[in-house]
């Protein structure tokens, strides 16, 4: 169904010169809701995300694939970004990490460290002295966990 939903999404996202980040499909209690993350090379803001989200609800085949009564949000990923794809990754080798993994590894589930390489068979994390060797598909949840110091003291912050 994401597969299905992404590529009704994909060509009016890039009419915007933004591009898919990930989706997310959350069953809520009355009726789902379909929440779309879009980027740009150049930093989507909420006038893309605005402009996307009424360019999708006039899309008839997003309605006839997912059903008439749903929420659709569009947003950014923001800065404690959530990763969809491995290659997602590969800008972020030196920036902190939390994984959720799907199956414990060594008793291990959650993992926070460092990210040290990407390539396209697996990403390497560093916490407490240990490396982590993960494949993407062996993962719950990966999320970016910024350093707010650091980014409070680089010098086009918030300009």
């Amino acid at each position: 169904m994401k597969d299905d939903i992404e590529k009704i999404v994909e060509p009016v996202i890039e009419r915007h010169d933004c591009f898919l980040w990930g989706l997310e499909i959350l069953r809520g209690r009355k009726r789902p809701t379909l929440r779309i993350y879009i980027e740009s090379d150049l930093g989507a803001n909420i006038d893309d995300c605005e402009n996307i989200s009424k360019d999708l609800n006039y899309e008839i085949d997003l309605d006839s694939s997912f059903g008439d009564d749903y929420v659709l949000e569009v947003s950014t990923p923001g800065i404690s970004r959530r990763f969809f794809k491995q290659s997602q990754l590969e800008s972020y080798i030196g920036e902190e990490l939390k994984v959720k993994l799907r199956e414990p590894l060594e008793g291990i589930k959650n993992i926070e460290g460092t990210l040290v390489d990407c390539n396209k068979e697996y990403f390497l994390i560093e916490s407490l002295n240990l490396e982590y060797k993960l494949n993407f598909n062996d993962i719950d949840f990966c999320k970016l966990e910024p350093n707010f110091d650091k980014l409070m003291k680089e010098e086009n912050y918030a300009k």
